[in-house]
């Protein structure tokens, strides 16, 4: 089985697939506007890049349910709005740009359920360079980090589909693909090193 990740055709989506570091992450890119084109039952995971088109991303909401419910990994970067994908709540923040350059400064997260086989890959720190939402994490879900106010920004969840939903506000393949914030790099490392982990095990 295989990995699959989604193209909007977005300048920061070209350079980032353009980059040979992150090559290892996935084994195709589908493009979002022919996702009724593709066969997914290849794929034992479907990573939902960063700022998609809402539009599209509601279009396809169905094939995202299904893939979930056929017992398949649905990764998800970024914002969820507008309900496109039903049972995830999400809630905008303000967004903290410049708490590193001030001293003493911090992003006050804490790492939650630190036996989750991601931790083995990524640190909290690793996991903080600015949010823009926060989640409400569904009842038997995983939060991976909380916020002060008891909110997540990366959660797992076994529990509200067949499959299993991986959850992030955070956003790094926009930050890479535009050139800016390494700091994001460690994660996606961390996390594609774990999803393929993940599809091997699962597959063999």
């Amino acid at each position: 089985m295989k990995v699959a990740i989604l193209d909007n055709g977005y300048s920061f989506h070209h350079r980032f697939f353009q980059m040979e570091e992150f090559a290892y992450m996935y084994d195709d890119v589908l493009q979002i506007r022919q996702l009724h084109t593709y066969d997914l039952s290849q794929y034992d995971t479907l990573i939902v890049n960063d700022r998609m088109s809402l539009l599209l991303l509601k279009r396809y909401q169905s094939y995202f349910i299904k893939f979930l419910q056929e017992g398949k990994r649905l990764v998800v970067f970024g914002e969820v709005l507008d309900n496109w994908l039903p049972g995830v709540y999400w809630e905008n923040s303000e967004v903290n740009f410049s708490w590193w350059v001030k001293e003493h400064g911090d992003l006050p997260l804490t790492a939650n359920n630190i036996d989750h086989p991601l931790y083995q890959y990524v640190c909290l720190s690793d996991m903080k360079w600015h949010y823009h939402g926060t989640f409400k994490v569904p009842e038997g879900a995983k939060s991976l980090v909380d916020t002060p106010d008891g909110r997540s920004i990366i959660y797992t969840d076994d529990v509200s589909y067949n499959g299993e939903l991986v959850i992030t506000t955070l956003d790094p393949i926009f930050h890479i693909g535009l050139g800016f914030i390494d700091q994001s790099k460690p994660f996606l490392h961390g996390m594609a090193k774990w999803l393929k982990k993940e599809v091997r095990e699962r597959t063999s």
